[in-house]
């Protein structure tokens, strides 16, 4: 099952790579971007996965363990998704300054097509 998350962060990426690629309209070129940094938060959550394991901070263990097997046993990692977390944070941040410098670039060109904007540096 963990091996359809990869497939799909690996199609995700190359679907986003092929809209930055093929696209000329700057809006779909960050929107790309976007779907390729999605696809490497589902990577990063997807390796963070082992199967039966425990999430890395209990109040109570469950029946049958205790605290200092679940040290030594099957844990989720949590620094993936942490990594994961600040991330989005950052992306989210981007992807608005990205978003930003194209309003600029239609408001000064009067046009959002990067062979127009191309065209226009003399």
């Amino acid at each position: 099952m963990i091996l359809f998350n990869y497939f799909a962060a690996a199609a995700l990426f190359c679907l986003g790579l092929y809209a930055v690629i093929t696209r000329r309209n700057l809006i779909k070129i960050v929107l790309g971007l976007s779907l390729m940094e999605s696809s490497t938060y589902l990577l990063m959550v997807s390796l963070a996965y082992r199967s039966g394991s425990t999430a890395p901070l209990l109040v109570n263990p469950p029946k049958g363990q205790t605290p200092s097997s679940l040290v030594h046993g099957n844990v989720a990692d949590p620094v993936l998704q942490n990594f994961c977390l600040t991330a989005v944070i950052i992306g989210v941040a981007v992807t608005g300054v990205f978003l930003t410098v194209v309003v600029r670039i239609a408001q000064h060109y009067n046009s959002i097509d990067a062979d127009d904007i191309r065209a226009m540096r003399g």
